[in-house]
């Protein structure tokens, strides 16, 4: 449910933007996160969550995080640059959360601008979702990784491995953007790109 954030919503909701990390990548996030500005509204949601049924938490390296599915703060691009690699990239992860499609699309660029295995839920998660640029950007991604970006690749092949049900829901949610909006331009759910990357990023066809 979304609600006004008050006066003394933002070291609360910048606490629940680090709890979206585990705790090997919080020093890096941490200075990306300070970064948040405030909003008018609190995050909403959790990626792993859906009206249909219950899943389980997504993990990383066996640790639970808390990922919301929207932010709605302004995007501190000026200030993201004046962060070190790593921390760009965490700002990249947390605006891949945002509601507006084509700051996800930028940044997803920062998320995989730098090689770490941590960016792999909210990278996932944009396979389940409506822009099927983002859909493609990823899948080319995914082309080059394992020489461009192996610790990247190493992280969504380890998150895909250990997340079964999350990518299970991932599916459905990207075979019915493809069945609503998509039809025309791709023949079938397989061709879709969102499926293409998720197939690939599970080992094949499913």
């Amino acid at each position: 449910m979304t609600g006004r954030a008050g006066p003394d919503a933002a070291d609360p909701v910048r606490a629940q933007l680090l709890r979206a990390f585990p705790s090997t990548a919080r020093s890096d996030a941490q200075p990306a996160v300070d970064l948040v500005p405030s909003a008018d509204y609190s995050p909403v949601g959790r990626i792993h969550e859906s009206n249909n049924a219950e899943w389980p938490a997504v993990t990383f390296n066996g640790e639970m995080l808390e990922i919301p599915d929207r932010i709605y703060n302004d995007f501190p691009a000026d200030a993201i640059t004046t962060l070190a690699p790593a921390s760009r990239s965490a700002a990249g992860c947390i605006y891949t959360r945002h509601h507006d499609g084509h700051t996800r699309q930028e940044a997803l660029r920062l998320a995989l601008s730098h090689d770490v295995g941590w960016c792999a839920p909210f990278v996932v998660q944009l396979l389940g979702e409506y822009v099927v640029e983002i859909c493609l950007d990823i899948e080319r991604f995914l082309t080059d990784s394992p020489s461009t970006h192996p610790n990247a690749a190493q992280g969504l092949q380890h998150f895909a491995e250990a997340n079964p049900d999350f990518m299970a829901l991932t599916r459905d949610r990207a075979a019915s953007y493809w069945s609503e909006y998509y039809r025309a331009d791709f023949a079938s759910a397989e061709d879709y790109p969102a499926i293409r990357a998720l197939q690939r990023l599970e080992g094949g066809p499913r």
